[in-house]
């Protein structure tokens, strides 16, 4: 008979909910899926135009540097998730309103993919199916996946992650049996300096998608290896970031600087692949991209915010909170915006990353971390 013995950190931490541990691996997919995320459909850094590729290295580079920060945070809060960081370090008065400010983020992110799924499927496959349908069939799955828990979606994770290698595998044979790629168009580099590169790497991208990883500050406490999740998010961000990279060379060396006019730059890249007139419109490798990785990190999201709100109210499940969840991201997915350019250049760019990611992700996490290191040299 196998017996589990919960620790004492591990009781409060989780309440009456069973504890359900994740493995390396597990956590190694989530990850690398995570920073995928929509990003993977609607590219990277447009903007910076023939040298996007270059925004997303650099902007990884940097992105390794946040999490550093805040896997340091986690070695330096053993057991303990994202929002008991907070008062853990600044006291109950301090912490708690500053660590509510976090499962209130992942909430509306959840409204946000929801509102992706709605203007994606609705102007590519699905054109006359009501949106109400769309966005509630997809939080409904989301709400499925949650409900099993932290272990659950670990699963989710290991069955897209082969899935997503082989598509991008398949997506690389074919684009150059094709015949579409030019890699002459990736030139001149540099044609207008330095300044739209970052541009595009500041805030924004080194908030989505690694400052977004925070968010798995919520599941790493329930890793089988705590010392390995440093190495091992630090590793699945170097991948992810080459992948982002390889695709924003493979837009550009087939449209050039232009790409950045596209809403959709990898779908309207799928749609020229031809091999011998008989492997044609693979748009819907597109689509199954973007359903798969907004899936887990819509659930994710979903997870980290109900169980933040369950640990800072001492409820003993987060799963009463799930309803009421549920209803709130599906009203932000079909209220937040009126457009997609509304949904994407306004309140993406404009408002959410300057005015909220920079804080909550940055700067936030940095003093924190400049806290607990002076807490531990006064012990």
């Amino acid at each position: 008979m196998e017996i589990i013995i919960l620790t004492a950190c591990e009781i409060r931490l989780y309440g009456a909910d069973t504890v359900q541990k994740i493995s390396a691996y597990q956590l190694f997919t989530i990850t690398f899926i995570f920073q995928l995320g929509t990003t993977i459909i609607f590219g990277f850094g447009g903007t910076a135009g023939r040298e996007a590729w270059i925004a997303e290295l650099i902007s990884c580079s940097l992105g390794v540097i946040i999490i550093l920060i805040y896997t340091t945070l986690m070695r330096m809060n053993p057991g303990l998730s994202l929002v008991e960081w907070f008062p853990a370090q600044l006291g109950r008065w301090i912490g708690t309103p500053i660590a509510f400010l976090y499962p209130l983020l992942f909430l509306y992110t959840v409204g946000r993919i929801v509102a992706d799924i709605r203007d994606m499927v609705s102007t590519t496959i699905l054109n006359n199916t009501p949106l109400l349908l769309i966005t509630g069939l997809f939080v409904i799955i989301i709400a499925y996946c949650v409900y099993g828990g932290a272990q659950i979606i670990a699963r989710l994770g290991e069955i897209f992650f082969p899935i997503v290698i082989l598509i991008f595998s398949i997506e690389i044979i074919l684009l150059f049996s094709s015949g579409v790629m030019h890699i002459t168009n990736i030139e001149p580099v540099l044609e207008h300096g330095w300044g739209p590169i970052w541009n595009v790497v500041y805030p924004a991208g080194i908030t989505q998608p690694f400052g977004e990883t925070l968010a798995l500050a919520m599941i790493w406490p329930l890793s089988k290896t705590p010392s390995k999740v440093m190495k091992i998010t630090v590793l699945s961000t170097l991948l992810s970031g080459i992948m982002i990279a390889c695709l924003d060379i493979f837009v550009i060396s087939v449209f050039g600087g232009v790409f950045s006019r596209f809403l959709y730059p990898l779908y309207t890249l799928l749609s020229l692949i031809s091999v011998g007139k008989f492997i044609e419109n693979l748009q819907m490798f597109g689509v199954l991209y973007f359903l798969m990785t907004a899936l887990l990190k819509g659930a994710i999201y979903m997870y980290a915010a109900l169980k933040g709100v369950q640990q800072l109210t001492k409820l003993k499940s987060y799963h009463a909170l799930m309803i009421p969840g549920c209803i709130i991201a599906l009203l932000l997915g079909m209220t937040m915006s009126q457009n997609i350019a509304e949904h994407i250049y306004y309140h993406h760019f404009k408002i959410l990353v300057p005015y909220v990611w920079v804080p909550l992700f940055i700067i936030l996490p940095t003093a924190l971390l400049l806290v607990a290191w002076f807490r531990q040299l006064k012990k």
